[in-house]
């Protein structure tokens, strides 16, 4: 792995939060990817990516493959094996994604079109998840 000297501390200590959740990548023993921030599969593979790990390093080859894996066919990503599909989700899940170079590869590309097609005309995404209470 080659980083910077002046993050190596930083990366070693995210790689060893490694099996923190449960499951390895970050992920819980479920695969849950988006839990635990900030030592989560997407929070960690971004991490990892912006302190210099090179996105073909093994670690990070492996947890793009993870989130692959939870891709559905109509581009959706499904970041938990039961709960339910947002579109959050899949954004979060395509920016960590672009961001460890996969922008360009064919399996973003439904991912892609699902979000433009469900873009509304604000040019959002709507979760339809009110955690905080009722409303738009």
């Amino acid at each position: 792995m080659s980083v910077k000297g002046q993050y190596d501390s930083d990366v070693a200590e995210i790689i060893s939060m490694r099996h923190h959740n449960g499951g390895d990548y970050w992920a819980t023993s479920d695969v849950k990817l988006f839990v635990g921030s900030p030592f989560s599969t997407l929070d960690c593979a971004l991490l990892l990516s912006e302190l210099g790990v090179s996105s073909s390093d093994p670690i990070l080859k492996k947890t793009a493959d993870l989130i692959f894996s939870n891709q559905r066919d109509d581009g959706r990503f499904r970041l938990s094996p039961k709960g339910a599909i947002y579109p959050c989700h899949t954004i979060n899940a395509v920016r960590v994604l672009c961001h460890l170079g996969y922008a360009d590869e064919d399996r973003l590309t439904k991912s892609f079109e699902y979000l433009l097609n469900t873009q509304h005309n604000d040019h959002g995404w709507r979760c339809k998840k009110f955690s905080f209470g009722r409303g738009p």
